[in-house]
């Protein structure tokens, strides 16, 4: 491969990146982002994953027949996370207010890393394992015990690109939502192998 061919290889993927953003946004708005956020994500990942596996397929065609499809889940669970998340954040809230309730606070930093780590394997689990809703919230909870210095990389991730973002906040509408989805939908591909490969491995002991 030339310089040139590797830099239409480059551009190639880069557009994809910038237009599957645009497909996130305009889906998660006409859901009004409360409704239209989580299948829109689960588009996204969708697509995301079939990136990185080199599966090609028509990303427009693609993301609207996942969002359509998982519309009702995806909202179900959406609501679900909403909740789980405000439960938490009055939990912290309380803690930050009444100092006798401060010997909590460690306890609920272990809660929140493994809930938001269950969260953030959660669409990578969703979109890759055919899996019923309590198995596959029990698959991802299992990636975030066995699998916490993932759960670090993404978070690492997301801070790296949010100040990205705060440097160059014109970057927000043309990435936000992808590269995210990358780094998330990467590291997640990485622990799957490393266990689908343990588990090849006692299988053949």
């Amino acid at each position: 491969m030339t310089f040139w061919d590797g830099f239409y290889s480059f551009g190639v993927k880069l557009l994809k990146i910038i237009y599957l953003n645009f497909l996130w946004l305009f889906f998660s708005a006409i859901g009004l982002f409360a409704f239209g956020l989580f299948p829109a994500t689960i588009a996204l990942f969708t697509i995301t994953r079939q990136f990185l596996l080199d599966i090609d397929k028509p990303i427009t065609r693609t993301f609207w027949e996942v969002y359509k499809n998982e519309w009702v889940s995806g909202n179900g669970y959406a609501v679900i996370s909403y909740i789980i998340v405000l439960i938490l954040a009055i939990d912290f809230y309380a803690i930050y207010m009444f100092d006798s309730l401060s010997i909590l606070l460690i306890p609920t930093f272990i809660i929140a890393f493994i809930i938001f780590g269950t969260l953030f394997f959660f669409f990578p689990v969703y979109v890759h394992f055919d899996l019923a809703f309590l198995p596959m919230i029990k698959q991802a909870f299992l990636f975030t015990i066995t699998s916490p210095f993932t759960v670090i990389l993404n978070t690492l991730s997301i801070v790296l690109i949010y100040g990205i973002f705060n440097i160059m906040p014109g970057a927000i509408p043309l990435f936000a939502g992808s590269v995210v989805s990358l780094f998330v939908m990467k590291f997640s591909l990485r622990s799957f192998k490393k266990i689908e490969q343990g588990k090849v491995s006692e299988a053949v002991t």
